[in-house]
C-alpha cells in the first residue's frame, strides 16, 4: 500500500500534494497545447482536393495522397491565419522524365496566364558543372520527375493581394543525384487560397502535404 509523502511547511509536517502548487489556473483554452507549436510549422488540411484523372484523398491531419493524377489540385490551404507557407511534395511519374509544374489557384480556378517569372540552377553527375534556366510562362515548372523525386516549395503571401514569390528545391534519382533550385514570382497582385500541381504529360503518383510558418 503507498504511504502518504509529507513535507515540513516550516511550522509542521503537512502532507505533499496541500504544499504542490495547483497550476491549472495557469492555462486558459486561449493558450496553445504543445502540440500546436507557437512557433514552426503547422499541417494544414485543405477544405477539397480535385484530381484530373485517377484518385486523390486528403488524409485526416492533411497529407494528400494521388494515385495516376493527370492533375491534383488543393482548395482552401492558403488564407488569412498564416502569411507564408511549405509545400512538401514525393511524386513518382508514369513513364519517366517529365516536368511537374504548379499554377495558383482561388475559387477552384486555376491562374493561367504567362505570369510565371522563374530561374533556376540544376546539377547532376553527367555534367561538370550546373546549368541555368530563366523563362516566363503560364506555370512554374517546379520539377522534373522520373523516380524518387522529393522536394519543398516555400511560398511567401499567397494569401495577400500582392505578387507570390517561390524558392524551390527538388533532388531526384535522375542522374543519380539530380537537385534543382528555383526562384519564381508570380506577378499579379491577386489573393489565393489553393494551387495546381501537374505534370507536362502522362500522370503522377504521391503525396503532398502543405505547412504554414506560424510566428
Amino acid at each position: 500500500m503507498a504511504k502518504q509523502a509529507y513535507v515540513y511547511s516550516g511550522t509542521d509536517w503537512v502532507p505533499l500534494a496541500s504544499e504542490v502548487t495547483n497550476l491549472s489556473s495557469y492555462y486558459t483554452s486561449a493558450q496553445t497545447d504543445i502540440i500546436t507549436a507557437p512557433t514552426g510549422l503547422k499541417l494544414l488540411v485543405p477544405t477539397s482536393v480535385a484530381v484530373g484523372s485517377g484518385t486523390g484523398t486528403v488524409g485526416s491531419t492533411g497529407t494528400v495522397t494521388f494515385t495516376g493524377a493527370s492533375s491534383v489540385s488543393l482548395n482552401g490551404v492558403f488564407s488569412a491565419t498564416y502569411t507564408n507557407y511549405r509545400i512538401v511534395y514525393n511524386i513518382e511519374h508514369s513513364v519517366g522524365l517529365v516536368v511537374a509544374s504548379i499554377r495558383m489557384r482561388v475559387s477552384g480556378t486555376d491562374a493561367t496566364g504567362a505570369n510565371y517569372n522563374y530561374q533556376s540552377l540544376s546539377a547532376d553527375n553527367a555534367i561538370s558543372g550546373g546549368r541555368s534556366q530563366n523563362q516566363t510562362s503560364s506555370e512554374f515548372a517546379l520539377i522534373s520527375i522520373s523516380v524518387g523525386n522529393n522536394g519543398s516549395t516555400d511560398i511567401y503571401r499567397p494569401f495577400l493581394a500582392n505578387p507570390t514569390q517561390f524558392i524551390s528545391t527538388v533532388i531526384s534519382t535522375f542522374n543519380s543525384p539530380y537537385g534543382r533550385i528555383y526562384w519564381a514570382e508570380h506577378t499579379p497582385s491577386t489573393s489565393y487560397d489553393g494551387f495546381t500541381l501537374f505534370p507536362s504529360s502522362g500522370t503522377m503518383t504521391g503525396t503532398v502535404s502543405v505547412y504554414g510558418y506560424t510566428k
